[in-house]
């Protein structure tokens, strides 16, 4: 298999990972709401189960890692963190400039894009 094949597969399999986690996320966020959690707690609960699914996604489909865990780990959140912060950036540039749909979606496109990247270039490095 070429590298851009290699490559291409590990996108579309972080891709579809991605679609899980999110369906999950929303699924955990409205369920609460639904039950009376506060939109807030709900809200962190959704996140907090979508980061740690995400982990073991990326680790176990994605890149189907066997590296250290400790060092995936810790590299795992400073990326989500580093992302997620990026992610609030192009959403208030966006939001002087477009409307908050489009914001929200070219955000999240900021935030995908970045956590691939930074996932095959630094979290998991030694991976091919």
């Amino acid at each position: 298999m070429s590298k851009w094949q290699t490559e291409v597969r590990l996108l579309a399999r972080f891709l579809s990972s991605g679609v899980v986690n999110t369906f999950l996320g929303f699924a955990i966020i409205f369920a609460l709401m639904a039950v009376g959690v506060q939109p807030l707690w709900a809200n962190f609960a959704g996140y907090a189960t979508g980061f740690f699914l995400g982990f073991v996604l990326s680790r176990n489909f994605v890149f189907r890692s066997n590296g250290r865990f400790v060092t995936q780990s810790l590299r795992y959140l400073m990326s989500f963190a580093m992302c997620f912060v990026l992610n609030l950036l192009v959403l208030q540039a966006g939001l002087q400039h477009m409307a908050a749909i489009p914001a929200q979606i070219l955000a999240s496109a900021a935030y995908t894009a970045s956590m691939f990247l930074l996932a095959r270039l630094w979290v998991y490095q030694n991976v091919s």
